[in-house]
């Protein structure tokens, strides 16, 4: 959060509202964004849904990052680190909305256990945005199966 209490700055969000992207004309696969800011975490699982060869997979280690990558119409699903170094899921999810009212899919990632952060608290506000959830450790290729379900649907 910055001085003037944003989570992330205008000017982060206005670059994000501003972007337009082109779909390119030999890619029509949907896009598949990963955010986590552990790199080890993120690129085990960028490699684990590259093995699908109907997805397209980018990543963002921030949530400023990700906001800019997630804009794009292409994207389809965001596997979502709930907690990351500028922002949380929650506080991430808000922002998205703003700058794409039609949020993709969008599949949690939480280190948390069931007892401390219970689903509804993830779910709960976000119904219909959050597809699923996923606690650390992650069953991998069942996150592979949902994430290709949610770019299919």
């Amino acid at each position: 959060m910055n001085s003037n209490g944003e989570l992330f700055p205008a000017a982060v969000l206005a670059a994000a509202r501003a972007v337009t992207y082109a779909s390119p004309m030999t890619d029509k696969r949907p896009m598949v964004l990963v955010v986590d800011d552990n790199d080890a975490m993120r690129k085990l699982l960028v490699s684990d849904l590259t093995q699908d060869t109907t997805l397209r997979v980018e990543q963002a280690s921030t949530g400023a990052e990700a906001l800019k990558k997630a804009v794009s119409p292409d994207c389809a699903v965001i596997v979502l680190d709930m907690i990351l170094p500028d922002t949380d899921g929650l506080q991430f999810i808000e922002q998205l909305r703003e700058v794409r009212p039609d949020t993709p899919s969008i599949i949690a990632i939480t280190g948390a256990s069931q007892s401390l952060v219970p689903d509804s608290i993830i779910e709960g506000p976000y119904r219909g945005l959050v597809s699923a959830i996923f606690r650390k450790p992650i069953d991998r290729v069942k996150l592979r199966e949902t994430v290709v379900f949610c770019a299919q649907t």
